[in-house]
């Protein structure tokens, strides 16, 4: 469904190969770099879990399903190097995502140098310089999405049925693996309608057919897979920030300050500024289907960006392609303004990058001074196998904090595949629906005594400033009325509660 080069001109099709080279580096350092984000701990269960398990069926996943599957023959391939795998795999896919989206602009005639300095300004965001380097479902689905306005932008010069089904099909795509990508599609699916209402229909074909894995999935599972994916999300993080006395921080107002906020990191609320002043100055004049499509986009963008609760910078990430298509258009327009105005929006944008890339950059520096983190977690978890098969004789583990120990050989439960979220309000929910969809809630915390595991990890959920509540606590209580033995992580943070010999 992508044309061969030879339909697009070949000095612009890619970036400069040296370009492509930095951006390849520097993705695979910050994914090396970057320490764990809180939330990696489900994706990387998820994924792990899914490489021997069948989601939903037979562990509990608080997302739609494409990201493990994806993902899962990286627990395969790279046995006791998982973290470093997927940190890698997602920093490919933030390089692939660039190179679509230079080649999208291209191919909607953008110059050479505007879809060259648009797509730096989109890589120099926070968010996107983030989503690139921990292992989350945020990379993957923009990736899907930027394959899908390119094959639009195709579509609407060839006109051809099958890039209007491919766009749909990777649309959809995007939507089974991150829920926050459906305005961002909607949005497509409106502009087809009005303005190629004869190739719409393909489009939403298409789309049906990349929702396929999300509907299997939930047809094999449906009570885990509408908690999962719905309930939990329409009640989960509502109930944590409520229980930490925090719940003012989910209000619309605070939503809308951070998404502000999360804009600011990077050159991209300068470039949504930018792009509006112009369009509102050059409202009356027709300009190409491209560019109103990227308007349409933007707009779907910016919703995708605000639905989910609490704001997280992440969240941003549909409106940064449809971002960089508009970019692209107004820096060639900038060409034919006052002589000075090109020079000075361009340098203002240079300017603008430095909050999106002082975090990566901190975390590199950190690194060249203490070593990966990533790679410390990964030697940390070997260590934790090595223990617990030595002292025990088994392998069965239950923690909280299944990224820590996916590198371990050790056999984590399935009922904690969710991490913490679901455990830390179990409170929503009564026992005989946590044991159906298998998940592991305080009140149902006496089961494992039927087939007691051989150790307890804990020490990396005890609480912050602002969500001070231990989830950990119940685990160490648990430990210690049976007489588990503590062994302190190699990091300092964790602790490892051995079961007592039977021997």
């Amino acid at each position: 469904m992508i044309p061969s080069p030879a339909r697009v001109e070949p000095r612009g099709a890619t970036l400069p190969v040296a370009a492509t080279a930095a951006a390849l580096l520097w993705f695979g350092i910050t994914a090396l770099a970057t320490p764990f984000d809180h939330d990696e701990s489900q994706y990387i269960a998820g994924a792990w879990f899914s490489s021997h398990l069948l989601i939903y069926r037979d562990f509990l996943y608080l997302q739609p399903p494409l990201h493990a599957w994806l993902f899962a023959p990286l627990a395969l391939g790279f046995p006791g190097r998982m973290l470093v795998a997927m940190r890698l795999a997602t920093a490919a896919c933030a390089l692939i995502t660039l190179l679509l989206l230079h080649f999208a602009q291209r191919r909607a005639g953008i110059s050479r140098a505007s879809a060259a300095l648009a797509t730096a300004f989109i890589a120099a965001t926070a968010a996107f310089q983030f989503t690139a380097s921990v292992t989350r479902n945020d990379m993957l689905p923009t990736m899907l999405a930027t394959l899908a306005m390119l094959l639009s932008v195709i579509a609407l010069q060839a006109g051809g049925r099958r890039h209007w089904f491919g766009a749909g099909l990777f649309f959809g795509l995007a939507v089974a693996a991150k829920l926050n990508f459906i305005p961002l599609g909607a949005a497509i699916g409106g502009f087809a309608l009005l303005a190629r209402p004869r190739h719409a229909a393909w489009l939403a074909l298409g789309a049906l057919a990349g929702l396929a894995p999300m509907l299997v999935a939930c047809a094999l599972a449906p009570a885990a897979f509408f908690y999962g994916v719905v309930t939990f999300a329409a009640s989960g993080p509502f109930a944590w920030y409520a229980a930490n006395g925090a719940g003012d921080e989910l209000s619309w107002g605070e939503k809308f300050g951070d998404l502000a906020k999360y804009l600011w990191r990077g050159p991209a609320l300068l470039s949504l500024a930018a792009i509006i002043a112009h369009g509102w100055a050059s409202r009356g004049r027709a300009g190409p289907p491209e560019r109103r499509l990227a308007c349409w986009m933007i707009g779907g963008g910016l919703i995708g960006a605000a639905l989910p609760t609490p704001s997280q910078l992440q969240y941003v990430m549909p409106l940064l392609p449809p971002l960089g298509l508009a970019l692209g258009f107004m820096l060639d327009d900038a060409r034919a303004w006052p002589r000075r105005a090109r020079p000075v929006l361009i340098a203002s944008l240079c300017l603008s990058a430095v909050p999106g890339l002082l975090p990566a950059t901190r975390h590199v520096i950190a690194m060249a001074g203490h070593g990966s983190p990533i790679l410390a977690a990964s030697d940390h978890a070997r260590w934790a196998g090595a223990q617990v098969r030595r002292l025990t004789g088994d392998d069965e583990i239950v923690t909280l904090s299944p990224q820590q120990l996916v590198d371990s050989g050790l056999n984590i439960d399935r009922r904690f595949a969710p991490g913490p979220f679901v455990y830390r309000t179990g409170w929503t929910m009564e026992g005989a629906e946590a044991r159906r969809i298998h998940a592991m809630i305080p009140a149902t915390l006496a089961d494992l005594d039927r087939d007691p595991p051989e150790a307890i990890l804990v020490g990396y959920e005890m609480g912050t400033r602002k969500l001070p509540l231990r989830p950990d606590d119940s685990l160490i209580a648990y430990a210690k009325r049976r007489a588990y033995r503590m062994l302190a992580m190699p990091d300092g943070v964790g602790k490892l509660y051995i079961r007592p010999s039977r021997r």
